[in-house]
C-alpha cells in the first residue's frame, strides 16, 4: 500500500510539508476535528441542493411561459399552459412554444454540465494545495451570482417581457467557477482528509444522503412554494438559502489543509491558472504508479460513468409508467419520493450495517450496490403492475451505496495531495454523461414504444451488468496489491 502511495506529482519535500501541516492541524484544531467526526459540510450541501431543487422545475415552467409571451401570445392564453386543459388553443400554443423552450433548457443543461467539467479540473488541483474551504467558497460564490441574476430576471419579467435566452447567460458564473461539481469534490476531499478508513465510507454515505435529502425536500415543496408565492419569490428563497450555506461554511467549518502564509491571495488566485496546476492534474491521471493505481482509478471513473449512464433513463421512465400502468403525475411523484427515500435509508442505515455489523469491505459494498441496480432494472422490466415497481425499490435498498464505497477506495490508494484532483475529474466526467444517456434512452424507448416499451429497463440492466464485471476486475487488482480491509 505504501509503495502505491510513493509515486506522487509532488516532491518528497512537499509531501513532508503536507504531512507536517496535517499533524499541526490535528494538534491545533482538535475541536474542529472532533466536530468533523459527526458533521462537516452536510448542512451547507443540504441547503444548496434544496435551493437548486426548488428552482429547477419552477424555472423550466417559467421558461415555457416566457417563451409563450415572447412568441406573441396573450398572457391569458399562455396561462392555459398551467391548466389541466385539453383545449385546441392550448395544443396550438404548445406546438409552437415547446420546441423553443426545449432548446433553451437544453442549452442550460449543456452550460451546467460541460463548462464546470473544464473549470473543476483546475480548481481541483488548486484545492489540493490551498484548501477545501476556499475552493468550496469560490464555487459557491459562482452559484450565488447565478441565482442573484436569475432572481433579478424573474422580478424583471413581472414588468417587462424578458427573452428566455437571458436565463442561459445567468448560469455562466455557476459554470465558470465549477458549480456543484467543485463543491461536491471539495466536500468529499475534506472527508478524505478528516476521516479514517473505518469511518470514511459511512461519512461519505451520510454526505450523499444529505444531498439527496435536500433535493428530495426541494422536489416536494417546489409546487407548494410556487402556489403560495410566485416565481421571483421562489428564486429569492433559493438565493437566501445559498447565502446561508456560504455563511455556514465560513463560520462553522475549519479547513483540513493549512494554507501557506508565503503566498498572497492574489498569488494564490493567479496560481489557479498556472502551468504547474495543469502538470499536477495530468500527473494524477496519466503518470504510471506502482500497484496499478492508475489503472484502478480509471476503471473506477469508467464504472462511475457506466452506472450514471445506466441510471439516466428518468426522462422516459415517466412516459413508461403512463403507458404501461396508466399513472398520472401525482402517482409518479409518490413513486419517485419512495425511491429516493429508500436510497437515503440505504446510505444512512445500510452502509453502517454492512461496515460495522457485517464488517464488509468497500469492494463488497460496491458489488452489492451494483447487483441491486441490476435486480431493480430487471424487476421493472418484467413488471406487469405498478406495485411491482415499489417491490423493486423496496428489495434493492442498497443500490445507492456504491458511490461512497468507490470514493473511499480511491481515497485509500491515492496520496492526500491528489484527492480533490481525482474527485473533480471523476465528477466532471459523470456530469456530462446525461448528454449521452438522455438521447440514448429516448431513442430506445421511441423505437420500442409500440411493441415493448419496457425494453429500456433491460438496456439499463445490461449497462449495470458491464459495470459489475468491471467491479470484479477492480476487486482483483486491489486484492493483488492492497490491504485486506479493501477486499472481499
Amino acid at each position: 500500500m505504501e509503495e502505491g502511495r510513493s509515486d506522487s506529482v509532488y516532491s518528497s519535500g512537499e509531501e513532508d510539508q503536507f504531512a507536517k501541516q496535517s499533524l499541526a492541524r490535528l494538534r491545533n484544531s482538535a475541536r474542529w476535528r472532533e466536530q468533523a467526526q459527526y458533521i462537516s459540510f452536510e448542512p451547507a450541501l443540504l441547503m444548496l441542493c434544496f435551493a437548486m431543487s426548488i428552482s429547477e422545475i419552477v424555472l423550466a415552467n417559467h421558461i415555457i411561459l416566457q417563451t409563450c409571451i415572447v412568441e406573441g401570445f396573450d398572457n391569458s392564453d399562455c396561462q392555459l399552459l398551467n391548466m389541466d386543459s385539453n383545449s385546441s388553443q392550448r395544443a396550438i400554443i404548445e406546438t409552437k412554444v415547446q420546441p423553443i423552450a426545449a432548446n433553451v433548457t437544453m442549452v442550460i443543461v449543456i452550460i451546467k454540465s460541460v463548462l464546470p467539467a473544464l473549470s473543476a479540473l483546475l480548481l481541483g488541483a488548486w484545492s489540493d494545495r490551498y484548501g477545501r474551504k476556499p475552493t468550496m467558497l469560490i464555487a459557491s460564490g459562482g452559484v450565488l451570482c447565478s441565482f442573484l441574476l436569475l432572481t433579478m430576471l424573474t422580478f424583471l419579467s413581472m414588468r417587462v417581457t424578458v427573452t428566455p435566452w437571458y436565463y442561459t447567460a445567468a448560469y455562466l458564473p455557476f459554470s465558470l467557477l465549477g458549480g456543484m461539481t467543485v463543491i461536491t469534490a471539495a466536500a468529499f476531499s475534506y472527508l478524505s482528509d478528516v476521516t479514517n478508513e473505518q469511518t470514511r465510507t459511512m461519512r461519505m454515505g451520510f454526505m450523499e444522503a444529505s444531498m439527496m435529502t435536500g433535493a428530495l425536500l426541494g422536489f416536494l415543496s417546489s409546487s407548494y412554494i410556487l402556489e403560495w408565492l410566485n416565481v421571483p419569490a421562489t428564486f429569492l428563497i433559493a438565493t437566501v438559502l445559498i447565502v446561508l450555506a456560504i455563511v455556514y461554511v465560513i463560520l462553522c467549518t475549519e479547513d483540513s489543509i493549512i494554507l501557506s502564509n508565503d503566498n498572497s491571495t492574489k498569488e494564490k488566485l493567479r496560481d489557479l491558472l498556472s502551468c504547474e496546476r495543469v502538470r499536477e492534474l495530468s500527473g494524477t491521471f496519466f503518470m504510471r504508479r506502482s500497484g496499478y493505481v492508475r489503472e484502478i482509478l480509471w476503471a473506477i471513473v469508467l464504472l462511475t460513468g457506466l452506472t450514471e449512464l445506466a441510471g439516466g433513463n428518468g426522462g422516459v421512465f415517466y412516459m413508461f409508467t403512463r403507458r404501461k400502468f396508466g399513472w398520472d403525475l401525482k402517482q409518479y411523484s409518490y413513486f419517485q419520493f419512495t425511491d429516493i427515500l429508500i436510497i437515503i435509508l440505504g446510505n444512512v442505515v445500510g452502509i453502517p450495517i454492512l461496515k460495522q455489523l457485517l464488517h464488509c469491505s468497500d469492494t463488497t459494498v460496491a458489488i452489492v450496490s451494483i447487483a441491486s441496480y441490476i435486480i431493480d432494472s430487471m424487476i421493472m422490466g418484467f413488471a406487469t403492475s405498478g406495485w411491482m415497481l415499489y417491490l423493486a425499490v423496496s428489495i434493492t435498498v442498497l443500490k445507492g451505496t456504491d458511490g461512497a464505497a468507490l470514493m473511499t477506495i480511491c481515497s485509500t490508494i491515492l496520496p492526500t495531495g491528489d484527492m480533490a484532483k481525482f474527485f473533480s475529474m471523476a465528477l466532471s466526467l459523470t456530469a456530462v454523461v446525461p448528454l449521452i444517456s438522455a438521447p440514448l434512452f429516448t431513442f430506445v424507448y421511441d423505437s420500442t414504444i409500440q411493441s415493448a416499451p419496457e425494453i429500456f429497463n433491460f438496456v439499463a440492466a445490461g449497462f449495470f451488468g458491464v459495470g459489475l464485471l468491471l467491479m470484479f476486475v477492480i476487486t482483483n487488482l486491489i486484492r493483488r496489491f492492497y490491504q485486506p480491509e479493501l477486499l472481499l
